[in-house]
């Protein structure tokens, strides 16, 4: 009993809220930036200093702006390079930014969907 209660405890320990410290973060082709982590486990995200947001695309090994779609956070495909270098989001592209109440609204309802799943069945 007391197995099965620690492998419960350490199971949550796994999903720690992201640290959210000021970091310097690198594109593919050196630009940087500094941003910092937000969400969880279940929806993650970076937010810069300008405000916008942004996630890393493992294809392009590039920071991209976020676009919801289908009730997830999702690259767009237009790299973030910071508030020297970028033109404005309108200026790239048609793609709506990400509002901050839409992106935590969307994070409570990953929270609220997982909250009750089972790890193992």
């Amino acid at each position: 009993m007391r197995m099965v209660l620690f492998l419960l405890i350490s199971l949550e320990l796994f999903g720690a809220p992201a640290l959210g410290r000021w970091r310097v973060f690198y594109n593919s082709d050196g630009t940087s930036f500094e941003a910092k982590a937000q969400g969880n486990q279940y929806l993650n995200w970076l937010e810069t200093k300008d405000g916008k947001i942004v996630k890393y695309n493992k294809e392009t090994k590039n920071f991209e702006y976020g676009v919801i779609q289908n009730r997830s956070l999702k690259t767009s495909g237009v790299v973030y390079r910071g508030v020297k270098k970028a033109p404005s989001l309108k200026q790239q592209t048609n793609l709506p930014q990400v509002q901050k109440e839409e992106l935590f609204k969307l994070w409570r309802e990953k929270q609220r969907e997982n909250r009750f799943k089972q790890p193992y069945k």
